[in-house]
């Protein structure tokens, strides 16, 4: 058994804010890349992100700060 999909204004709305996201997150995608690198390195295509290595290098030092002393 199908039910109707009733068309009201909260869910035009509702449709209307998922399309506004899609289209925000495209418009981001085809302007900073796929790895957010443009913050660090200037550059749409860059492979040498170097965003990872810093990420990695806080966690390490976040883990030895919280490390127990013996």
């Amino acid at each position: 058994m199908i039910v109707p999909l009733e068309v009201t204004p909260s869910t035009v709305v509702v449709g209307l804010l998922i399309v506004a996201a899609m289209a925000w997150a495209v418009r981001r995608i085809t302007h900073r890349g796929l790895c957010d690198c443009k913050d660090h390195c200037g550059s749409k295509t860059c492979s040498h992100c170097s965003a990872v290595d810093r990420m990695v290098e806080d966690m390490e030092k976040a883990a030895k700060a919280t490390k127990p002393a013996k």
